[in-house]
C-alpha cells in the first residue's frame, strides 16, 4: 500500500500545480491577481496567494493554495493560514480600491474530505468540523466534483457551483452578520 511519504495519493503534489489547475478551471469566471501584499493585525507583512474578482457579481475572494492534504495537521495548517488572510488588510499597490480593506472571504484549494494514506482510516468528521469552524471566519473550501466541476463550500453551505453560479444564500453567508453563541433572549 502506498504511503504519503512518497506523495502518491496526492492529486496535487505541490502548491503551483493546485494553483494552475484552479486558475485554468475558473479563468472565465474569476480574474486572479497573484501574490497580493497584506498586513496582519500584528503588523506583519506577508503575501496572500491570490485575490480574485468574480465577473458575475463583482465579489472579491482571497485564495490559499496548498498541495493535496493527507493528514489533519496539513488541513488545519492551511485553514489557519487562510483565517490569517481573512483578518489581514490589503496594502498591495496593484489594488488601490482595496487599500486597508479586509477580504470578505477566503477560498482554500484543494479541499480535504478526510482521506488518509492508510485505506482503513478516514477523518471525514474531523475535516467537516474544521470546515465548520473556519466558516465562522468566512473561510471556505473549493471542492472538486465529478467532470471537472467545482463547488465553493463554506461550512455546510455550497454557495457557488461551477454549473449554476452563486446560490441565493451566498450573499448572506459572505457578507451577512454572524451570531456568536446562543441568540435566544430570555425575558
Amino acid at each position: 500500500m502506498p504511503k504519503s511519504k512518497d506523495d502518491s495519493r496526492r492529486k496535487y503534489i505541490d502548491e503551483p500545480l493546485a494553483r494552475t489547475a484552479i486558475k485554468e478551471q475558473l479563468a472565465t469566471r474569476f480574474n486572479f491577481i497573484e501574490e497580493v501584499e497584506a498586513v496582519d493585525p500584528d503588523g506583519n507583512t506577508f503575501w496572500i496567494d491570490a485575490v480574485s474578482c468574480c465577473g458575475e457579481r463583482g465579489w472579491t475572494l482571497g485564495w490559499e493554495f496548498k498541495r493535496s492534504p493527507l493528514f489533519k495537521s496539513e488541513f488545519a495548517d492551511a485553514l489557519r493560514q487562510a483565517i490569517r488572510y481573512r483578518l489581514s488588510k490589503i496594502v498591495d499597490q496593484r489594488l488601490p480600491e482595496f487599500k486597508d480593506r479586509r477580504l470578505p472571504a477566503i477560498a482554500m484549494f484543494p479541499d480535504w474530505l478526510g482521506e488518509h494514506d492508510e485505506d482503513g482510516i478516514s477523518y471525514a468528521r474531523e475535516a467537516e468540523g474544521m470546515r465548520l469552524l473556519a466558516a465562522q471566519f468566512r473561510v471556505g473550501a473549493m471542492r472538486e466534483k465529478a467532470n471537472d466541476q467545482l463547488r465553493f463550500i463554506m461550512g455546510q453551505n455550497a454557495i457557488w457551483d461551477s454549473t449554476t453560479g452563486w446560490t441565493k444564500n451566498a450573499e448572506g453567508v459572505l457578507f451577512g452578520k454572524r451570531g456568536l453563541g446562543a441568540m435566544r433572549k430570555r425575558d
